[in-house]
C-alpha cells in the first residue's frame, strides 16, 4: 500500500513537472549557437583585398571634390557615379574582409593622401582635366595583373566575384571618361557657365 501510494506521487509530481515545461509562461529555450560564416582569406587574397579598398577610398575622395570644384555638370554627374560606384565596391571589400577576419586600413596612406590633394588645388577645366585622365590611370599594371589573378584564381567565390565586378566597373569608367575627354560640351558648358 505505502509502495503504491509512493508511486502514484511520483507520477503525479512528473506529469506536474511535464505539464510546467509547456506552460505558456515558461523560459524559451536558449537558441542554439550560430555557425560563423567566416573563412580564411590566403596572403594573396588578402593583399588584393587591401589593395582594391586603397583604390577604393582614393577614388571615393577624388570624386568627392568634383562637387565644388568642377564648373561642368557633365563632370560632376560622372564624379557623382565614380563615387556611387566606387562605394558600392568598397562595401563588398567590406563584407569579405570581415568574413575572412581581415582588417583593412581606415584611411587612405600618406601616398594616395598626397594624390588626392593635389586635386584640391584645381578649379574648372584644369580639375576636370586632371579627374578624367586619373580615372583612366586608375587601372593600372599591377591593378590589372591582380585582377585578373583574383578572376581566375581568387580563393574564394566572393573574391572572385570582387575581382570581376571591379573589373568591370573600372572598363565602363575609362571608357566613360576617353569618351568625356574628347566631348566637346564640356569645355562649352564651362565657358557658357562663365558668361552668365
Amino acid at each position: 500500500m505505502t509502495v503504491s501510494y509512493l508511486r502514484l506521487c511520483l507520477s503525479a509530481g512528473l506529469l506536474a513537472g511535464l505539464a510546467a515545461c509547456n506552460a505558456p509562461d515558461a523560459p524559451p529555450a536558449p537558441a542554439l549557437p550560430s555557425v560563423a560564416s567566416t573563412y580564411k582569406l590566403t596572403t594573396a587574397d588578402a593583399a588584393f583585398i587591401q589593395q582594391i579598398d586603397e583604390m577604393d577610398q582614393t577614388q571615393i575622395a577624388i570624386a568627392t571634390l568634383a562637387a565644388t570644384h568642377s564648373n561642368s555638370d557633365v563632370i560632376k554627374a560622372f564624379a557623382s557615379t565614380v563615387q556611387a560606384d566606387h562605394t558600392t565596391n568598397q562595401k563588398a571589400v567590406a563584407k569579405i574582409a570581415s568574413d575572412g577576419n581581415l582588417t583593412v586600413a581606415a584611411k587612405i596612406d600618406a601616398a594616395d593622401q598626397e594624390h588626392v590633394d593635389s586635386f584640391s588645388h584645381l578649379y574648372g577645366a584644369a580639375f576636370d582635366r586632371m579627374f578624367l585622365r586619373d580615372v583612366v590611370s586608375t587601372r593600372t599594371a599591377d591593378l590589372t595583373k591582380a585582377i585578373t589573378t583574383a578572376k581566375a584564381s581568387g580563393g574564394t567565390a566572393d573574391v572572385k566575384t570582387l575581382a570581376s565586378d571591379t573589373d568591370k566597373m573600372l572598363t565602363d569608367h575609362t571608357s566613360r571618361a576617353h569618351d568625356l575627354m574628347g566631348d566637346r560640351t564640356i569645355s562649352h558648358h564651362a565657358k557658357h557657365k562663365r558668361s552668365r
